[in-house]
């Protein structure tokens, strides 16, 4: 038995080198939800397990798809993702306490679910608007906590020097994980020189810090606007 987990080791350092390192699974969507601002308003949920709400109803007395304010959860137990939401007040992801969540403006986004083999749960939230396509990567610690890891239009203002003010230079696409490592693509118009920049940005996981690490590759350079 000793020389058959002395193998398994050798193997492990070998051939991968980081066996026992974080390892994500491919994001999977879980659902959606946002801000209606058309068939009466309201907030939309789609493929919540549970939603406590009622229907919004102040403009249209049938409104059967925007909620007034209420939680919904996607998904059971320990991984459960909670979201607490009040129409034209707060939209909080996290868990079953509001207290343990992370406020956001978000009007359209998909929701997406990553695991690891540490405790560590991801939930990618891809947030689109208008000419605009962002993440924000929440996750759940292993002790319940949830945290804010990743929000792009954060990186935009430190990478492309954006300063908030109109839309976005820059939008974001296609997270994938690789190991311990998520990837995610990046399309920045440079209006000063009308040049665009795509390339991806590479987060890997820090096991010592217990945060992410950013990378920036720039694959593409070419005029156009």
């Amino acid at each position: 038995m000793r020389k058959l987990l002395g193998l398994i080791m050798f193997v492990c350092l070998l051939f991968s080198g980081n066996c026992f390192a974080m390892q994500f699974s491919q994001p999977i969507e879980i659902g959606e939800a946002g801000i209606m601002q058309a068939g009466g308003g309201g907030v939309y949920i789609d493929g919540a397990d549970y939603n406590s709400g009622k229907f919004y109803t102040k403009y249209r007395k049938d409104n059967t798809r925007g909620y007034e304010k209420g939680i919904a959860r996607f998904g059971d137990g320990e991984d459960a993702l909670y979201l607490h939401y009040s129409y034209r007040g707060y939209l909080k992801f996290g868990g079953q306490d509001i207290n343990n969540t992370i406020e956001d403006n978000i009007f359209i986004s998909t929701i997406y679910k990553i695991k690891s083999n540490e405790g560590i749960t991801l939930y990618p939230i891809y947030k689109t608007y208008g000419p605009e396509f962002d993440y924000l990567i929440i996750g759940r610690r292993a002790d319940g906590r949830f945290v804010k890891y990743i929000d792009t239009r954060e990186i935009t203002k430190r990478y492309f020097g954006w300063d908030v003010y109109g839309a976005s230079p820059a939008t974001y696409k296609d997270l994938t994980a690789q190991g311990d490592t998520l990837i995610m693509k990046y399309h920045y118009r440079n209006r000063a020189n009308r040049t665009i920049t795509e390339g991806r940005f590479i987060f890997k996981w820090d096991d010592n810090a217990q945060w992410f690490g950013i990378d920036r590759t720039v694959d593409n350079v070419r005029s156009g606007y």
